[in-house]
C-alpha cells in the first residue's frame, strides 16, 4: 500500500508536502530545520511523497485517502500533525481548497487530534473568519519575528495558537525541542490542543542561533513574510 503519510523524528505522523509554497517566501527559511533533513536529500520515496502530497492535499481523494490510512496504518493513528514540512500554497484559491479539505478530514474523524502549523498567514486570514475551527485540530501561527498587532488580535479572536523559536531554552516551553527527545518519550501532546499561551520552540540545528540573532536584528528582514494583510492601511 503506497502511504501518504509519514512519521517524523518526535514520534508524530504527519502529514507533509515539498516547500515550493514556502522556501522562497519564509523569513526563517535559512534556519528551518529541515535544511538538515537527509531524507530530503536521500530518500527518494521520501521525495516522491511529498511531490504526491502537494497533488493530493488539492483533490477530491485527499480525505477519503487519509482517512483510510488513519484508521489502518500501525493499526490506527490517533493523532496527526500536518505540516511538518511544507505549508499551504500561496495562491490563495489553492490555499482555500487546501484548509477546506483539512477542515472536512478532522469532521471525518472527530476521535483523532489534529495540529496545524503555518506560517500563511494570507491562507488563514481568508478562510478562517468563515468557518469553524474543528474541535479536534489546534491550528499554530508561526509568528514573523516581529509580528505585529493585527496578527496577534486575529489569532485571538478566532482561537489559533500563536508559536515562535526562541533563543534560550528558559524562554521555551517546549521540552522536546529542549532535551531532543520524541514527544512521545517527553508525554506529551500540548501541540494538539488550543492554548492561549504561545508555543515557544527552543531553536536547534548547527550555527543556527546565530542565524536567528541576526534575523532578529535585522527584524526578520531577510525575505518578505507570509501574512501582509491585504489593504492593511488601517491595522487593528
Amino acid at each position: 500500500m503506497k502511504y501518504s503519510l509519514s512519521f517524523n523524528s518526535k514520534g508524530l505522523h504527519t502529514f507533509d508536502k515539498t516547500r515550493k509554497s514556502c522556501f522562497d517566501s519564509c523569513e526563517i527559511n535559512s534556519i528551518c530545520y529541515m535544511n538538515n533533513n537527509i531524507q530530503l536529500n536521500i530518500n527518494k520515496v521520501y521525495k516522491d511523497k511529498l511531490d504526491s502530497n502537494d497533488k493530493l492535499i488539492k483533490s477530491s481523494k485527499f480525505v477519503r485517502i487519509i482517512t483510510r490510512e488513519i484508521k489502518f496504518k500501525n493499526g490506527g493513528i490517533s493523532k496527526l500533525r500536518i505540516f511538518s514540512n511544507g505549508d499551504f500554497s500561496q495562491d490563495i484559491k489553492t490555499s482555500d481548497i487546501e484548509i477546506n479539505n483539512i477542515f472536512n478530514l478532522c469532521k471525518v474523524n472527530p476521535f483523532v487530534k489534529f495540529w496545524l502549523i503555518t506560517r500563511n498567514f494570507n491562507a488563514l486570514f481568508s478562510y478562517i473568519p468563515k468557518h469553524k475551527i474543528p474541535e479536534n485540530l489546534n491550528i499554530m501561527f508561526s509568528t514573523p519575528i516581529k509580528p505585529n498587532q493585527f496578527f496577534i488580535d486575529f489569532c485571538s479572536k478566532y482561537g489559533i495558537q500563536k508559536a515562535s523559536i526562541v533563543l534560550t531554552k528558559k524562554a521555551s516551553n517546549c521540552d522536546s525541542s529542549k532535551n531532543h527527545k520524541s514527544c512521545i518519550a517527553n508525554k506529551c501532546d500540548k501541540c494538539f490542543s488550543y492554548s492561549k499561551d504561545s508555543r515557544a520552540f527552543y531553536i536547534h540545528g548547527t550555527g543556527n542561533k546565530q542565524k536567528l540573532e541576526k534575523l532578529i536584528k535585522l527584524g526578520g528582514q531577510g525575505h518578505k513574510p507570509l501574512g501582509t494583510k491585504p489593504n492593511m492601511e488601517a491595522e487593528a
